[in-house]
């Protein structure tokens, strides 16, 4: 269990609470929060929702779970329309890393909120948690990582795609406060060194070439695109680690 999920966790009373992951991505929160509810007698209940959930993928994650299976409902939902679920009827949200991909902020991201906010019962609680965008190549400690997420960003560009774009924790707050959140508690989790880069970096290079080739250029323009990925990936190696990137959690509170 990632130690943010520890830390939010670790003096909640879950029982009997109806909590709303969304989105649930690979399912490492809806583990952590399902076993959170095991080890506290089992009277919780959890919905986990993602935008896609095909059967394969579900498959895994109900593999993951195991016997916490059984405390958490899988089903594809939209975190900008809950209609399923009624007015005031969520005590917990967590939100772990999704706001990133909420594109093109801030419109998206206040309708998300003010989703949240429809649905979580008065005195609810929100947990936010998202990334802090890696800092400019001036230090060498994150040259590797910024000239990797940067080339994926501008082939994305290039491709004409939505790149995802990290809101900050001001900008976040601003959307929060809007819709008559209260932010109890704000806690950052620095920056990590991954030394078992070799899997990531060669799946983040699969991926690129496979962007590169469907790019509509001539030869000699993919060529030097292509150097730019191989240039990344010599950088990383060299340096022998990935940077998991700072992330940043907030604890809102929905007014009564």
């Amino acid at each position: 269990m990632h130690h943010r999920h520890e830390y939010i966790l670790q003096e909640l009373d879950l029982d009997d609470k109806l909590i709303l992951d969304a989105a649930l991505g690979i399912g490492e929160a809806t583990y952590a929060w399902a076993r959170k509810v095991h080890q506290q007698g089992g009277k919780a209940r959890i919905i986990s929702i993602d935008l896609e959930l095909p059967v394969e993928w579900r498959n895994k994650i109900e593999l993951k779970l195991g016997d916490y299976a059984h405390y958490v409902e899988l089903r594809e939902g939209d975190i900008f329309c809950l209609d399923f679920l009624t007015d005031n009827s969520i005590d917990i949200i967590n939100c772990d890393h999704t706001i990133v991909f909420l594109n093109p902020k801030p419109l998206k991201l206040l309708q998300a909120v003010q989703e949240f906010q429809r649905v979580l019962k008065p005195d609810g609680l929100l947990f936010i948690t998202s990334e802090i965008p890696i800092p400019d190549h001036q230090d060498p400690e994150n040259e590797g990582e910024w000239r990797r997420w940067n080339l994926a960003r501008a082939v994305a560009n290039l491709k004409g795609d939505t790149w995802s774009s990290e809101p900050l924790p001001a900008e976040l707050t601003v959307a929060l406060e809007l819709f008559g959140f209260t932010i109890s508690e704000q806690k950052i989790f620095p920056t990590e060194k991954n030394h078992q880069y070799t899997p990531c970096l060669t799946e983040w290079k699969q991926t690129m070439l496979h962007e590169i080739a469907s790019i509509p250029w001539q030869d000699a323009l993919k060529n030097a695109l292509l150097e730019s990925i191989h240039e990344v990936c010599h950088k990383v190696q060299q340096d022998g680690y990935l940077k998991t990137p700072s992330f940043y959690m907030l604890k809102c509170r929905k007014s009564t």
